[in-house]
């Protein structure tokens, strides 16, 4: 049963930040559109994350629960930003390149 919850919460975890970065998307690209503080992103963001943690307590009680749930929200996190950097790194790879097409400079 604890195994259960704690895949669940992994999983809820990974759709709470899959939602905070959208969130974030649409408010630095959509500027007035998505950036009120009761958009569905944030909302979906906030409700996974606390379900995330009532799963994580119900599997190991609360202290040892909020850590777990600490755990997996870093970790999660922190994928989301080392998938930020290389995608960025990509683009800016991909932008220099056509660059050097247009202005005819060896890269």
């Amino acid at each position: 049963m604890e195994i259960g919850f704690i895949a669940a919460a992994l999983m809820l975890c990974g759709a709470s930040v899959y939602c905070f970065c959208k969130a974030n998307f649409c408010a630095c690209t959509k500027v007035g559109d998505c950036d009120n503080p009761i958009n569905h992103y944030w909302l979906g963001a906030i409700t996974a994350a606390f379900i995330a943690l009532l799963c994580c307590c119900a599997a190991l009680h609360s202290e040892k629960g909020t850590m777990l749930w600490l755990v997996l929200m870093v970790s999660c996190f922190g994928g989301a930003v080392l998938s930020a950097k290389h995608s960025a790194k990509k683009h800016c790879n991909k932008t220099k390149q056509a660059n050097a097409l247009l202005t005819n400079e060896p890269n």
